[in-house]
């Protein structure tokens, strides 16, 4: 059985696959912050990580000693941790800040829960991948990503409030690129709607180092939703760090 990690100033525990805990990997790596990742086998938890976590979830990050839990709290510790002004992922100004609050709290969270029920359809389990996907399923879905759009065209891009990565970004996106790697069972290309400009978006976040580390290689995610027909079949099946992040491979030591 794997021993706990030693006790470091900050220290990641993660499943790579997790879309929650990928929105603090990619905060971690925007803002600089020096930290240990250690990767849970969600499948297989080992004894010592419900001390850490008594749920036994992911994330959770451990700094100066204490554990943080919900994966929004952290990036905005992490946000509020950040050495240099460059790189918080909060609008200086207290409009976009308050715009920032705005689009969390509405079109980013509800693009969430609306692309869950997108690609379960009517057959689907929540997280699963089902069919028979419905209109009225994809008009939710476009509706909040309709919002996401409207903020882009406003302030010009590439990111959502301008020229800054924020938060708002960070939260969606690995939801986002999960709806997109699994188009084909949808049916709905999130690239190619509303004149493209969502599918721009996107391409500016991958095109960020930070995103590209903690993103699951397509190809190889696309198989792994189709072998298991779910968005979250790493909580049953046993995935390593870097089993569909082989581009991280030089970082495993």
């Amino acid at each position: 059985m794997a021993a706990a990690p030693n006790k470091l100033d900050t220290v990641f525990f993660t499943h790579t696959l997790c879309p929650y805990a990928e929105r603090v990997w990619i905060a971690l790596l925007e803002t600089g912050t020096q930290h240990l990742l250690v990767h849970i086998d969600l499948s297989r938890k080992p004894g010592w990580y419900r001390s850490v976590n008594p749920r036994g979830l992911v994330p959770a990050l451990q700094h100066d000693g204490r554990v943080q839990l919900e994966s929004a709290d952290i990036c905005r510790q992490l946000d509020s941790l950040a050495s240099e002004p460059d790189l918080r992922l909060s609008p200086p100004e207290p409009a976009l800040q308050r715009e920032m609050e705005e689009l969390l709290r509405g079109p980013c969270s509800g693009v969430v829960a609306a692309g869950l029920d997108l690609m379960a359809g009517s057959t689907g389990r929540h997280w699963g991948i089902g069919s028979g996907q419905t209109a009225a399923q994809r008009e939710g879905f476009e509706a909040h990503l309709r919002g996401l759009s409207a903020s882009l065209q406003r302030h010009g891009g590439p990111f959502l409030l301008g020229t800054h990565l924020t938060l708002a970004d960070v939260m969606v996106y690995p939801f986002l690129y999960r709806f997109s790697v699994a188009k084909k069972f949808s049916g709905y290309d999130i690239g190619a709607v509303l004149g493209g400009r969502t599918g721009e978006w996107l391409a500016a976040l991958e095109a960020r180092p930070a995103f590209r580390t903690t993103s699951a290689d397509s190809r190889l995610l696309l198989e792994a939703f189709t072998a298991h027909q779910s968005l979250d079949f790493f909580d049953y099946e046993t995935y390593t760090c870097f089993q569909l992040h082989p581009h991280n491979q030089h970082m495993l030591t």
